[in-house]
């Protein structure tokens, strides 16, 4: 028997309603409720069939195979979110409406009429049970339906597809533009203060509105087109790959054996030229910035000097955001500080400073980092209450050993030069990746040095 999980989730109380209404709190905003994609979707023929993960990859297999290796999938599997998670001021309900973003994976009902349960608080919500809850589709985090199933006029559920070929056995709507505007509701919500300490800014489509590809959708980046049948016995058409590598830092160590096969590439180009020493970064190939998402996450780019193997000399580079997180007490809302990302087509050249001292090779790095080392040790410290458990009854044992499982950056370039005139050789990115796996099951305090940005 499977009880009912309501996180952040309170009881209906007699009386008037102890808060305001998600609407009338927030606006209309798609982050703020789960997606209404329906369990089910018609046959053709008459009755319905389920729209688990598993049930579509009975048919669309390569899709399924694709989505299976990606962070979309890992989403409720993901130690940093859970970790985040546990925090005493947290908004579960919020939080998961992006990480088990349909209606079936929800526990509660929630809808912009739903209320807070007090008005001076975000945590908790006034909800009843959802009847259509379906525990299985949990650990699909976001899955095949977020994006591809929704409520048809008559109430019955969907499927959306880029084209209406009128071969498949389920009801199909095609309609390619919203498939190609489904990203932005969680990776682009806006600029928004939710509390004094707890700011969702995530503005991937702005920045891409604001640079050299205003015209590209995500989906034209991120879903590269292939030649394939749609589904098993199909004629072959050109289709889009559900592969997603983002910004190339997986959420297992195990998942850098693929990125290479689903066609990651660094966004990122880098020139070294000598007398004067500068590197020289150009976000070339995302069309946002880099990085984006995140507020923590940053490029860090390393020039040092190495001789007999051990470094000599080095500078770094801070590439990212810098934020004030706020003050609850003094009711300082959080807010940016800088931003020294590389916005979309944008560079950035950069004079380290090298000491003068012998030096047998001169070594560049770019690292993509998710995590610093302070962070990571105190994720890996969170006690994991028992709903959280009951999401992702794994994770308790996980979490202390995050800094073996969960990689904390990715090698992107390194380019190295023997003194004083070697040429520059610039190391394989499939190598790359091979080391970055390898790098981050190190001890935190062996990355310490190649991680974290020294202070000034």
């Amino acid at each position: 028997m499977f009880t009912l999980l309501l996180l952040g989730c309170t009881p209906q109380p007699p009386g008037p309603p102890a808060g305001p209404t998600l609407r009338e709190r927030f606006g209309e905003h798609a982050f703020l409720t789960p997606r209404d994609a329906p369990a089910t979707v018609a046959l053709v023929s008459g009755g319905t069939i389920d729209t688990r993960a598993s049930t579509c990859g009975a048919c669309h297999v390569d899709h399924q195979h694709e989505w299976a290796q990606t962070t979309h999938a890992a989403a409720m599997r993901d130690l940093q979110f859970f970790a985040e998670l546990a925090k005493p001021d947290q908004p579960v309900w919020l939080c998961l409406n992006c990480h088990a973003p349909t209606a079936p994976q929800r526990a509660e009902i929630i809808t912009l009429d739903t209320r807070l349960a007090t008005p001076g608080s975000i945590t908790a919500l006034v909800t009843t049970p959802n009847p259509g809850f379906d525990p299985v589709r949990v650990a699909e985090g976001v899955t095949c339906a977020t994006c591809h199933v929704q409520r048809d006029a008559d109430g019955e559920g969907v499927v959306i597809g880029p084209r209406g070929s009128g071969r498949a056995p389920h009801r199909v709507r095609a309609d390619k533009a919203a498939l190609d505007g489904i990203c932005v509701s969680c990776h682009s919500p806006g600029e928004i203060i939710l509390t004094e300490t707890f700011p969702c800014w995530f503005k991937t489509a702005d920045e891409l509105a604001a640079g050299p590809s205003r015209d590209q959708t995500c989906v034209g980046c991120h879903m590269p087109t292939t030649t394939r049948p749609a589904a098993t016995g199909g004629g072959e058409l050109d289709l889009l790959r559900h592969t997603w590598t983002g910004g190339g830092v997986p959420k297992t160590v195990t998942d850098y054996t693929t990125l290479t096969e689903r066609g990651w590439r660094a966004g990122v180009d880098v020139v070294v030229t000598t007398d004067p020493l500068t590197v020289t970064l150009t976000n070339a190939r995302a069309g946002h910035s880099l990085p984006t998402g995140d507020p923590e996450r940053f490029l860090r780019v390393e020039a040092r000097l190495e001789s007999a193997g051990a470094t000599v000399g080095r500078d770094v580079l801070r590439l990212g955001q810098t934020w004030d997180w706020g003050d609850a007490a003094a009711h300082r809302p959080a807010h940016r500080l800088a931003d020294e990302r590389l916005a979309p087509g944008g560079t950035r050249t950069w004079a380290p400073k090298l000491p003068e001292a012998p030096a047998e090779r001169l070594v560049v790095e770019v690292m993509n980092v998710r995590l610093t080392v302070e962070n990571a040790r105190a994720l890996a410290r969170t006690s994991l209450g028992p709903q959280l458990l009951t999401l992702w009854p794994e994770a308790g044992g996980l979490l202390p050993r995050l800094d073996q499982l969960y990689p904390l950056a990715t090698f992107v370039w390194r380019g190295s030069r023997t003194l004083p005139d070697g040429v520059l050789e610039v190391a394989d990115p499939s190598a790359l990746l091979v080391e970055s796996a390898a790098f981050n099951t190190l001890p935190l305090d062996e990355r310490a040095g190649r991680l974290d940005v020294p202070l000034e």
